[in-house]
């Protein structure tokens, strides 16, 4: 082998070098591929619960729309009211159970 291929063949080699680092590791490269592709996958998911919530949040706006039984229902027991003639009984005295 010649001084000439020897150096060549260096440059080469160098070259591919240099190549598959700026192909890993460079702004664009696999590195940032990866990093990139678990971000979408995040994100997916993010999606995936974001349009079960809106689902949910449909379901009600319609119940609140649309179903008076619902809204009774709310009504008792999330604020506390009673329908004309009905009796609601609330115990005061909260008796303390003493443990052994």
């Amino acid at each position: 082998m010649t001084l000439f291929e020897k150096t060549a063949f260096s440059i080469g080699i160098l070259l591919t070098l240099v190549l598959l680092f700026l192909i890993f590791f460079s702004k664009n490269g696999i590195m940032d591929y990866g990093k990139l592709k678990k971000q979408e996958a995040d994100i997916a998911v993010q999606a995936v619960m974001a349009a079960k919530e809106n689902r949910k949040i449909e379901k009600e706006i319609k119940g609140l729309k649309h179903d008076i039984d619902y809204i009774k229902h709310l009504a008792k027991h999330e604020h506390g009211m009673a329908e004309p003639g009905e009796l609601i009984f609330k115990n005061k005295l909260k008796r303390k159970v003493k443990k052994p």
